[in-house]
């Protein structure tokens, strides 16, 4: 990964090899000449001294540029520093002291202090400072329009964008989500999720369903859109793989999709373990179980996995009344520590007589055991 100053350090230090391997060679040449008696004792020594010459010379230019480079970096960041603090202080006051702004085109620091303050601010005043950035123009989008910008000016654009929350420059962010770069097409599926606005969110859904990322980017990009997430997480369900309709139920249920909350039934009988752990997660944190599902819930109370017993344990007081006692009883038998602890919290939900009959009756010593900490701890 490449940044500022670092390609001219590349060239440098590929010349100093060059002249290393350069002299070197003189060296192997010179020498195995004078082994055979080839060349006098003065040209092996003359070759001798012109590698010491080359190896110290590059030595010096190594070693000065990294001095130059570092006291010069130091010297830009701290103007730089004082350059934002400036500005910032100008743009605040120019907010809500309605003292005049210069016109545009400003430095980059001017820039960077718009873009903390858009992440900021809400409301009105987030309009008025999405009018000075357009009007302000973006430098960004070269970088990403070009050819030629390294990754981390990609990167940077990509940033930027996304906090300048412009809708208009949603068109340079999706060709990045099909990016043969895995962390541009992250940082391009992050950008795309806080840019997207109306008919964009239903483009950026499709673009994400190309990009192949894995499911927990989809799923940061899912959380990122918030309230704008419903017309995606549809679609990932409707026509999504394995890792978008995951990462679409883990979102519907932190994101309280009611509205999608019927369609979580098929998937709690699907033959991926893991999609059926995912609906029933969804199902626990909308804290809605649709009619005709008990049985479903109930039938992974035996699952083979203990993920799948814990998610179901958990949905267990939503059912209500007797069957959800039941079933939290039976729970308490369970092997795994964790699925135990689950329904000792279930039965806390109950009421604490039913947590009490548990830590002072149950037949199995380790549920008796987890239902009496799990009292103490409540009481």
């Amino acid at each position: 990964m490449w940044r500022r100053g670092e390609r001219l350090y590349a060239l440098l230090v590929f010349g100093v090899v060059a002249l290393e391997a350069l002299a070197l060679g003189q060296l192997v040449g010179v020498f195995s000449a004078r082994l055979f008696s080839l060349l006098g004792v003065s040209l092996a020594y003359r070759a001798l001294l012109q590698a010491l010459f080359l190896t110290g010379l590059a030595l010096v230019l190594l070693s000065a540029y990294i001095l130059l480079y570092h006291a010069y970096t130091a010297l830009r960041e701290e103007r730089d520093r004082r350059a934002y603090e400036e500005w910032l202080g100008r743009f605040a006051r120019a907010l809500f002291e309605e003292e005049p702004l210069p016109p545009p085109p400003w430095p980059r620091p001017a820039l960077e202090a718009l873009l903390r303050l858009r992440e900021t601010l809400q409301g009105d005043l987030a309009k008025r400072l999405t009018l000075w950035l357009r009007q302000a123009g973006l430098p960004w989008a070269r970088a990403l329009r070009g050819r030629w910008a390294s990754r981390p000016a990609r990167l940077e654009a990509l940033e930027a964008l996304a906090q300048a929350r412009l809708p208009e420059t949603l068109g340079l962010v999706l060709p990045y989500l099909e990016h043969p770069d895995p962390v541009l097409r992250l940082a391009a599926a992050r950008a795309g999720a806080r840019i997207a606005q109306g008919e964009g969110v239903e483009a950026l859904a499709r673009a994400l369903l190309a990009s192949g990322l894995p499911r927990g980017a989809l799923l940061e990009a899912l959380l990122l859109l918030e309230e704008r997430a419903l017309p995606v997480v549809a679609l990932f369900l409707e026509k999504g793989g394995r890792e978008e309709r995951w990462a679409a139920l883990e979102a519907l249920g932190r994101l309280k999709l009611h509205p999608l909350a019927e369609r979580i039934a098929s998937f709690l009988e699907d033959p991926d373990p893991e999609l059926r752990a995912a609906a029933l997660r969804a199902l626990w944190r909308l804290g809605f179980l649709p009619p005709g599902l008990e049985g479903a819930v109930l039938a992974h109370l035996k699952a083979p996995e203990e993920f799948l017993r814990l998610q179901a344990v958990r949905l267990l007081p939503l059912l209500g009344g007797a069957l959800a006692r039941r079933g939290l009883w039976g729970a308490l038998s369970d092997p795994s520590f964790y699925v135990r602890r689950a329904a000792a919290e279930g039965l806390k939900e109950l009421g604490l007589e039913a947590l009490a009959e548990a830590a002072r009756a149950h037949p199995d010593p380790y549920g008796r055991a987890m239902a009496g900490q799990v009292l103490r701890e409540a009481t």
